[in-house]
């Protein structure tokens, strides 16, 4: 396929001149980008007060809850936070939450938490929580301090029994396009030198597919480091095997394109149509994968698997029942829309009704190409 070029001052040096229209002056540094390309997480706000209470839980051995966003940033942000906590101290007791559907922060998790809030000491809430002010202002009544390690934009009131440590609310902060795994994993790299170790170099994999699986603009330099270096350094096992799985369809490269199109979708399929005992797998694949589970393989009734190849399997299995559901989704729409005469519109509105089988957890996964 040929392809003319409407502006003929971009044949030569196609690449530089590109990046340079997408205002990247300094390419050199763009391509290769260093350490120092990090934000020094200090200009987070209340990333201080956040390690302190982090130190309170770790002395105390707190029973910690973890709240899993339910995206590929909220996995691969809890991921990121739970396995920092336990190379701190392996003896603290983690649970996590996840969510049955699309749903985010608290709202849908108040009740059990506050029936066994004698058992829960803290929350830690990435890449969620900075709107759950109602919830925290409960919690604190059950004196559960809370941490959020976010990036979404709140516009609701600030709970005096929340530490929020988020980018869009840190003036100083120049990075707003980082995601809730940069976020968690820039907290991590404070807390190394609040702890005096040296743990999050081995999490920036995760971090670097959370921004992918987000979108984060790879314009910021801090993304670009981030994503460039953590997949050239992936040590999660679970992203090993997903990558080998998937080994065909990316070509055998290891890019942000290849993960956002092959390794990502995988994911959110999981967390769209799964099964809650799937998604258990998942999160547990992303933690600890080696861990052997009950193969649920067809003819494999009664043998054991690593829980990341298990997990791997489950996924792809979710990606091909989403698209089932969602091509006959798409279908019916289409039906409706010829039905109804709605081509004429540049803008259609479909009404849905009562007999229509839409699943709310495929909004957004829909795209009709006129």
């Amino acid at each position: 396929m040929k392809v003319k070029l409407v502006n003929e001052n971009f044949r030569d040096n196609y690449g530089i001149k590109l990046l340079q229209s997408k205002g990247i002056q300094d390419i050199d540094k763009y391509i290769n980008p260093t350490k120092e390309c990090l934000q020094n997480p200090v200009d987070l706000d209340n990333i201080e007060n956040g390690a302190k209470l982090l130190k309170t839980a770790i002395e105390k051995e707190w029973n910690i809850l973890l709240i899993i966003d339910s995206d590929n940033d909220g996995f691969t942000s809890a991921a990121i936070i739970y396995q920092y906590i336990k190379k701190l101290n392996n003896n603290i007791n983690i649970k996590y939450l996840l969510h049955s559907g699309k749903q985010h922060g608290l709202e849908d998790h108040i009740d059990y938490i506050l029936e066994y809030s004698d058992e829960i000491d803290m929350i830690i809430q990435p890449d969620s929580g900075s709107n759950d002010f109602i919830y925290h202002e409960q919690l604190k009544e059950k004196n559960i301090p809370c941490l959020i390690l976010d990036h979404h934009i709140t516009d609701e009131e600030i709970s005096s029994n929340a530490i929020i440590i988020n980018n869009q609310l840190s003036q100083n902060y120049k990075n707003k396009e980082l995601t809730g795994a940069g976020i968690t994993w820039q907290f991590c790299r404070f807390c190394d030198n609040y702890f005096n170790v040296n743990f999050s170099k081995d999490l920036i994999d995760l971090a670097a597919w959370g921004i992918i699986g987000d979108m984060g603009s790879l314009l910021e330099i801090e993304n670009r480091y981030i994503i460039k270096n953590g997949l050239e350094n992936i040590n999660n096992y679970f992203f090993k095997v997903l990558i080998e799985k998937q080994s065909y369809s990316m070509g055998g490269e290891i890019t942000p394109i290849t993960v956002a199109f092959y390794i990502v979708p995988l994911i959110n399929a999981m967390i769209r149509v799964g099964t809650m005992e799937e998604k258990e797998r998942l999160f547990m694949a992303f933690i600890d994968g080696h861990q052997m589970v009950p193969c649920n393989k067809r003819g494999a009734k009664g043998t054991f698997e690593e829980v990341a190849v298990e997990s791997a399997r489950e996924c792809t299995n979710a990606r091909t029942r989403q698209n089932k559901i969602k091509d006959e989704a798409v279908q019916k729409l289409e039906m409706k829309i010829h039905k109804n005469g709605l081509l004429d519109n540049k803008v259609l509105f479909v009404r849905l009704e009562e007999d229509d089988q839409f699943p709310a957890v495929l909004n957004g996964s829909i795209t009709l190409a006129r």
